[in-house]
């Protein structure tokens, strides 16, 4: 029996997301507080993720913990504008490309920080269809969201809870453009490896390090010499924390 990630139940503050939407390009032009608002909705959606309804937030759900000037409001108008990209194959098995648009029809109150204020939100057809057909998944957790303060950790992050839980796979190599992609690298930014390394894989490390319930560790892949061959992609480990480690991301 095959199990759908939409009928994994929520536990505690943790929530299934669908593997496919979180291995998605085209993300470049999303914040931290864009990405964390698309999760919030995703969650808040619950059982009805695939069913076509209208979902209803508030404004202050919406922005958590987050004390920066950002409004809800530019979130949401990024995530409807923003159409990403999804692996999957066409009518004949053959690989292919999905084009989604993250976000459907929305309403919300005008005044960003009234307590009362509502988002009224729904899920394109395709990104429906998506959730629905969906076989694997990741356990992400509010809390880790919203400690995050770099998008490139929180994007790595939820690139791992989808694996972590795989049986005997604790590693996978990727293209230097397929992972700028899966992080979130915008187009034309931090295109030399060094650049790309300390400003945001290595950071990225570090954080999901100390706040997730794993371990990560990103290698460059190198051909022609492993100190100054060039480098071809990445190559990233994971691995379950001890109970010590888990007491210090807790």
């Amino acid at each position: 029996m095959q199990f759908k990630t939409i009928d994994q139940k929520p536990n505690g503050d943790e929530f299934a997301k669908a593997r496919e939407l979180i291995e998605i390009r085209g993300t470049g032009s999303l914040s931290l507080q864009d990405r964390r608002v698309m999760n919030v909705l995703y969650a808040n959606a619950g059982n009805q993720l695939c069913d076509e309804v209208n979902h209803v937030i508030g404004i202050a759900d919406l922005r958590g913990t987050h004390k920066g000037g950002e409004r809800v409001k530019d979130s949401i108008l990024r995530l409807m504008k923003t159409v990403v990209e999804v692996p999957t194959k066409d009518s004949k098995g053959r690989p292919a490309t999905k084009l989604v648009q993250i976000l459907s029809d929305t309403t919300l109150s005008d005044e960003d920080d009234n307590p009362a204020g509502q988002v009224v939100y729904s899920f394109s057809k395709g990104r429906r269809e998506i959730i629905k057909d969906s076989t694997l998944w990741g356990r992400v957790r509010h809390a880790v969201i919203f400690a995050f303060t770099s998008k490139y950790s929180l994007a790595l992050y939820e690139l791992l809870a989808a694996r972590v839980n795989l049986k005997h796979v604790w590693q996978e190599e990727f293209s230097v453009d397929d992972f700028r992609a899966l992080l979130g690298v915008p187009d034309g930014k931090m295109e030399r490896i060094p650049n790309l390394l300390q400003r945001v894989i290595q950071p990225a490390v570090l954080q999901v390090r100390k706040m997730a319930h794993f371990g990560v560790e990103v290698e460059p892949i190198r051909t022609g010499g492993q100190q100054r061959g060039l480098v071809t992609g990445f190559r990233v480990s994971w691995w379950r924390k001890d109970e010590e480690e888990l007491k210090d991301a807790y």
